[in-house]
């Protein structure tokens, strides 16, 4: 296993770090530096390959209260009536908030399309908090992160509000430029991050925690210091909850946890007023509590069943718009192919990544998968064979074909390992199907992408041309 990776130093030109490092390789140590330097000089793409479960607002308060954490009281509603129910125990001195549980930002300045405008609503009474709910459940929320249409409100959650004197930003996440957690905080709380970061960066403050060691009361209150809260009241709390969060950020692999606003009240309280909680997927074996509370949510769930379906196969997958399905090995490529994709003047269905060690029964999947979008007219398959060979990649194709009945275009571009015996078994399986399968092969990727848009525009044509001959029949009779 390789030494745990650091920020490496900036080079003048890659040539000399060469000349340095060439001279000792003999051992793994210095190889693993030479390349590491060399890393250093090229631009990285900003894809990472992890991935995250959202959890709901309602959700992320209740494991919350589970690790300790100030939250206000309230509960989750399905119905106008029951809203009603949640909210009469509740002290409506700081008024009863209504908040429609969708995974997006910027909900209290969305709109709904039963026009109420605001997906967060305060109310005074439990017979008010019914009405809102009612203008909320059953229709779509839209705000500035969510697609045109919105996403629908199966759920609300409702909660005592609280008087707020202040309000602060925190975030907990695993940052890959710290090499492990790093705590974001600004006093400038109440407003997106993005905002702040903008207007404001001089606020953000950005302290790193050694994963070893945790986040001990020192580094705990040095940060909550800096962040100067008004007395001990408040500071002593402020470090216990900061605390208790980095052992909830920890304990449940998180890879975010953010509170905005982190506020302070009149009785010098501080509370976790808003959370977002995402939860590392390469830890769901150890999380399944979390996994399921997700899975069997009350509230919607925006998730295309082709990447749960993938995920369980072991490969990533991400439904796009386009009508050109994509099967690539490799997040990098996968991007690449993608852009070359858009540069023809097509544009891609998904983003699919089956790997480096893709088994011919997952390339089936994949197809299953790609042929299984509505819009897909066209599949391009862009391996290159490092530990991929191009054979089982050929021989999953063969066997998707006959599984699936594939109907569309089949461009594929094999190079790498085995590339000319997986070309071969795809000439082969074209001649003994006798053109039943429309499979073209392609020289290299911009040999691929041209001839996928290509079939597209003679798809295009045919669908055009049928729909004048129907018109003329039409017509005739």
């Amino acid at each position: 296993r390789r030494p745990p990776r650091s920020t490496p130093k900036p080079s003048s030109a890659a040539s000399d770090v060469y000349k340095r490092q060439v001279s000792t390789q003999s051992t793994w140590d210095s190889r693993y530096k030479m390349i590491r330097s060399l890393r250093s000089l090229v631009p990285r793409a900003k894809v990472l390959a992890t991935r995250d479960f959202h959890l709901h607002e309602y959700q992320s308060k209740d494991i919350m209260r589970e690790f300790g954490v100030t939250v206000q009281k309230g509960g989750i509603a399905l119905t106008p009536e029951e809203a009603f129910k949640v909210a009469e125990p509740l002290n409506p001195k700081g008024g009863l908030i209504v908040k429609a549980q969708v995974h997006a930002g910027g909900r209290g300045k969305g709109h709904l399309t039963s026009g109420l405008q605001g997906g967060v609503q305060i109310c005074k009474t439990p017979a008010e908090v019914a009405k809102y709910t009612k203008e909320m459940l059953g229709y779509n929320l839209i705000t500035k992160q969510t697609k045109a249409e919105g996403l629908p409100v199966k759920a609300v959650l409702i909660h005592e509000g609280i008087d707020i004197n202040r309000q602060i930003y925190l975030g907990l996440l695993m940052d890959r430029k710290y090499g492990g957690p790093v705590i974001l905080a600004s006093k400038n709380g109440g407003m997106d991050i993005e905002d702040v970061a903008k207007n404001h960066p001089e606020s953000i403050m950005i302290e790193p925690v050694s994963i070893s060691k945790g986040l001990g009361p020192e580094q705990a209150a040095k940060i909550v210091d800096k962040l100067e809260f008004a007395n001990e009241k408040q500071r002593t709390q402020a470090i216990e909850q900061l605390q208790k969060l980095y052992k909830m950020f920890i304990g449940l692999d998180a890879t975010q946890v953010e509170i905005n606003p982190w506020a302070v009240t009149p009785d010098d309280d501080v509370y976790c007023v808003d959370a977002k909680l995402l939860i590392d997927d390469s830890a769901s074996f150890r999380q399944q509590k979390y996994l399921k509370m997700k899975k069997s949510s009350l509230a919607s769930e925006d998730v295309d069943p082709n990447e749960e379906k993938a995920e369980q196969i072991g490969i990533n997958y991400v439904g796009l718009n386009g009508n050109i399905g994509c099967m690539v090995n490799g997040a990098g490529l996968a991007m690449s192919t993608m852009d070359i994709i858009k540069l023809k003047g097509g544009e891609p269905a998904n983003f699919l990544d089956v790997g480096g060690g893709a088994s011919a029964k997952q390339v089936k999947s994949a197809f299953e998968i790609l042929t299984s979008h509505p819009q897909v007219k066209a599949i391009l398959v862009n391996i290159f064979g490092g530990i991929m060979r191009g054979d089982i990649i050929a021989e999953g194709i063969v066997s998707a074909c006959k599984a699936v009945e594939l109907k569309v275009p089949l461009v594929v571009r094999l190079t790498g390992t085995n590339s000319q015996e997986g070309m071969a078994m795809l000439e082969k399986f074209t001649k003994e199907t006798h053109g039943k399968y429309n499979i073209i092969t392609a020289n290299d990727l911009d040999d691929a992408a041209t001839k996928a848009v290509k079939c597209l525009k003679q798809i295009d044509h045919a669908t055009e041309y049928t729909s004048k001959l129907q018109y003329l029949s039409l017509i005739h009779i």
